[in-house]
């Protein structure tokens, strides 16, 4: 997952503990439950990372 950078270029510690959690998980086997599990924390990811879009023009 990329980094996205709030104020002062900081990452935000949710979103870094967040994809911290996605590098583990990756780690596990594949399963149907590592799929769940992976398909909650993008939805968390995405949620979190959406305060630094810029809407286009």
């Amino acid at each position: 997952m990329s980094n996205s950078s709030g104020p002062d270029g900081q990452v935000p510690r949710a979103l870094d503990e967040v994809n911290d959690l996605i590098r583990r998980l990756m780690d596990e086997p594949a399963s149907t439950t590592r799929a769940e599990k992976y398909r909650h924390l993008l939805s968390l990811w995405s949620q979190l990372s959406r305060d630094d879009v810029t809407t286009a023009a």
